[in-house]
């Protein structure tokens, strides 16, 4: 593991510090959650609530629109024959990270009425505002505006890009019965430690009831936010297209036998290891998606499922390789070798083409979206 400098580690003790208050006050042990929460977003000092690096190069994880330009691409490609079918022209992002995405849609599309951008870092939003600032003419960057909150009888297009796995989860281990696995502070670290009374505990053994049991010694992640975050989400649409794109299985596979270990990962310096309290506020801490849960939980909200599907078909279906091609023209071969290499992180099964996945909601709408359907080809 890379070893922070020292003002790094300054700023990860005093997180420790608030996180030992914490457990304290709750008498000893707070649920992962809690600790998942406030590592990741306590105000100044949690991961995405400080101006610590994140993103590309110098952070600590790649997402897709750091990767290429061709994942806004098609982005903008479906959001453009979404409106085409009377769709509202405006995009509402959640956690925006860089601001990459939003440049790429703007400049593809620029037809747009308005880019909304809800992110609940404040550091990120400044981030944001700058690059965009740079990035994009003044016509484009006035059709952006960053909210607090989410907005009222939002009409147009939500995109959600790696925003679910950074929800705070459960951690359930089981070994005669399930039990959900708390976080303690002895005295030079944070430990597991089990907790007395546990809603989790009950979901997962339903769970379990009806994929087959599962065997003894299993860690898993229970993420309980999907119902909330969504119930929230229809409530603030009108007329709405909602996609949803990033690392999870379907439950079958979420909860497969051979996944003893869980799905729980930690991203430091781009190294990826399973530790959660290694430099808390330091690194990333994720949990991969269960796209069934998150179903019928959009479901349940009032929306409309309109297809899940593997990152890689989707954006062959919204026109991947044509624009890769148009973009590598008669470029030099260290330009084409560069987007060969983009579409084939972006697309490949065993890169982010099925690892990453994208699971598209309708509210009020009945839209066709040809790029849910699988096996269908573009052109």
């Amino acid at each position: 593991m890379p070893v922070p400098d020292d003002a790094a580690i300054e700023h990860s003790m005093r997180l420790v510090s608030a996180i030992i208050e914490r457990i304290e006050q709750r008498g000893g042990v707070i649920g992962f959650d809690e600790y998942m929460q406030m590592a990741l977003y306590q105000p100044g000092l949690g991961y995405y609530a400080a101006s610590l690096p994140k993103f590309g190069a110098a952070g600590d994880f790649v997402t897709a629109p750091e990767i290429s330009s061709l994942f806004g691409y098609c982005l903008a490609r479906q959001a453009d024959a979404l409106i085409a079918q009377g769709c509202a022209a405006e995009v509402l992002e959640f956690g925006a990270g860089s601001g990459k995405l939003c440049a790429q849609i703007l400049e593809f599309l620029p037809t747009l009425a308005r880019y909304q951008i809800l992110d609940l870092s404040a550091d990120l939003r400044q981030r944001q505002q700058q690059y965009l600032m740079e990035r994009l003419s003044a016509e484009l960057f006035h059709k952006i505006e960053w909210l607090e909150r989410l907005p009222r009888d939002f009409d147009g297009i939500v995109l959600a890009n790696e925003v679910l796995d950074a929800m705070p989860v459960h951690i359930l281990h089981k070994q005669d019965d399930w039990q959900e696995l708390g976080v303690t502070y002895r005295g030079q670290g944070f430990a597991w430690q089990a907790l007395a009374q546990s809603e989790a505990v009950g979901v997962m053994r339903h769970i379990e009831s009806r994929l087959g049991e599962l065997p003894r010694d299993y860690y898993s992640e229970l993420n309980l936010n999907y119902q909330p975050w969504l119930k929230s989400l229809a409530e603030s649409c009108r007329r709405a297209v909602v996609l949803i794109i990033d690392y999870g299985y379907e439950q079958s596979q979420y909860y497969h036998a051979a996944r003893q270990r869980g799905t729980l990962t930690c991203h430091l310096r781009h190294r990826v290891h399973g530790d959660p309290f290694i430099y808390p506020g330091l690194q990333d801490i994720t949990a991969f998606v269960d796209f069934d849960a998150c179903a019928d939980a959009a479901e349940a909200s009032g929306f409309d499922i309109a297809g899940l599907i593997g990152q890689g078909q989707f954006l062959l279906a919204n026109g991947l390789l044509d624009e890769a091609q148009r973009c590598a023209g008669d470029g030099d071969p260290m330009t084409q070798l560069a987007i060969s290499q983009q579409v084939a992180t972006l697309s490949l099964p065993q890169e982010m083409g099925e690892k990453f996945k994208v699971l598209a909601l309708q509210k009020n709408l009945a839209l066709d979206i040809p790029a849910m359907q699988r096996g269908y080809a573009y052109g």
